[in-house]
């Protein structure tokens, strides 16, 4: 508006000084037009109302497209020119469409905006608020709102399919019973559900109902309960700040195999708390962990001996005395978490090592400071002198490496027990 006026009394300053009346003539209508703006058209927000639709409120940080709608309605008069802002998190990117649009908006209409955004980072993001501003054609009047439009997903973290892990199920079942297995003994356990007869299979399991149904033979099949002995403890404490990410997808990928194999997984978080999830199986146990592993960072208590406290009173009273099967997810980059480790096979636990490799990290770093170089060599041969204490412990070991040199998916196993 104020470039506009400024013009107008340009014509007129230099008409008067070249006695021009034909130049401020041109004063005329630039003033009705100026007039005409401001009486006529409408530039209130108020009448406007906005609704959104998302796709999904959960996505994996693989770069899954979420997809956002926008629904405007006018319920006041025509907005000459409305502009349209929908809010998006810094660390998510638009890949179809804009959340970003300008156009007129008649009397009572009605229209949708969409468009689809991508996250490549584990989180919890909300979209909003909605930025909407109108203004007349000329822009003379402008009009701002912000609707208090907030909408919340969360980015789980990806994880890799395990073709196999090593679950010593002779270490968990009782050794006598009478149960429709010829592989497992003891009478714990869940029935799960019929399948068609395998050759081998126990007469005794054969569900006559159902063979009766279908006129084909039917076997019973069952989940045992004395699985809920293996459990996850996930070692998220500052020192793994480096290599977090790959632990959480180590620890995401590790729970999803036992659970989808019928195993009752506990599960243990150590950070600056010890945070405990009871035994339990299914895909409910699945995203409870998943839920956990969304917020997870690397966290330490303020004092070295709160740490150890909360491992002795905490963890080790809950689990079982003997005899459980651990899978302990760790880079191993605390001096602690190596004794508590060696704890636990004192205390007659089979234990699993899966180990985010730190080389994943340091090749990810493109020149890096000499500081950062002996940082890394200092941290590596620590973590050489760990690995040989663990190899005298005689511990199965996963090496995660799923990033390698090349950037190609790879996963190392090494079998020392």
């Amino acid at each position: 508006m104020k470039s506009y006026i400024s013009v107008i009394l340009s014509i007129v300053f230099i008409s008067t000084i070249i006695h021009s009346w034909s130049l401020a003539g041109l004063v005329i209508p630039l003033l009705l037009i100026f007039f005409y703006s401001l009486t006529s058209e409408d530039t209130s927000l108020d009448q406007i109302s906005v609704t959104r639709w998302i796709s999904r409120d959960k996505t994996e940080e693989k770069g899954e497209l979420i997809f956002i709608k926008l629904n405007i309605k006018n319920n006041g008069k025509r907005i000459p020119l409305l502009e349209i802002v929908d809010k998006i998190p810094n660390t998510c990117t638009t890949n179809e469409g804009s959340n970003h649009w300008l156009f007129e908006l008649e009397e009572n209409e009605k229209i949708s905006l969409s468009y689809a955004i991508q996250c490549h980072k584990r989180g919890r993001y909300t979209v909003g608020p909605v930025i909407l501003k109108g203004s007349d054609i000329l822009r003379f009047r402008t009009d701002i709102k912000e609707v208090q439009l907030i909408t919340s997903f969360a980015v789980v973290p990806s994880l890799i399919k395990f073709r196999n892990l090593p679950i010593f199920r002779e270490n968990l079942l009782p050794e006598s019973g009478n149960i429709p297995s010829k592989l497992y003994k003891g009478r714990d356990f869940d029935f799960q559900g019929v399948r068609e007869y395998y050759q081998n299979d126990e007469l005794r399991a054969i569900n006559w109902r159902v063979t009766a149904k279908f006129n084909k033979l039917h076997t019973n099949e069952y989940a045992f309960d004395q699985a809920a002995r293996i459990f996850i403890i996930f070692d998220h404490t500052k020192s793994t700040q480096r290599v977090l990410e790959e632990t959480v997808m180590a620890t995401i990928s590790t729970a999803e195999f036992l659970i989808s194999h019928r195993n009752k997984l506990g599960f243990f978080g150590i950070g600056e708390f010890v945070e405990e999830m009871p035994a339990a199986h299914g895909k409910r146990q699945l995203l409870r962990i998943n839920e956990y592993l969304i917020d997870a960072k690397g966290s330490f208590p303020s004092h070295k001996e709160v740490f150890k406290l909360r491992l002795q009173k905490n963890l080790l009273p809950v689990l079982p005395p003997s005899g459980s099967q651990i899978f302990f997810i760790s880079p191993l980059y605390h001096r602690d978490m190596l004794d508590f480790l060696v704890e636990l096979i004192k205390r007659g636990h089979s234990i699993t090592l899966i180990l985010p490799r730190l080389e994943s990290y340091i090749e990810e770093e493109k020149d890096p400071s000499k500081a950062s170089k002996l940082a890394n060599t200092l941290l590596l041969l620590e973590r050489k002198h760990i690995m040989q204490q663990v190899d005298r412990l005689g511990i199965a070991q996963i090496h995660w490496y799923p990033l390698g040199p090349k950037g190609q998916k790879s996963i190392k196993v090494r079998r020392t027990k």
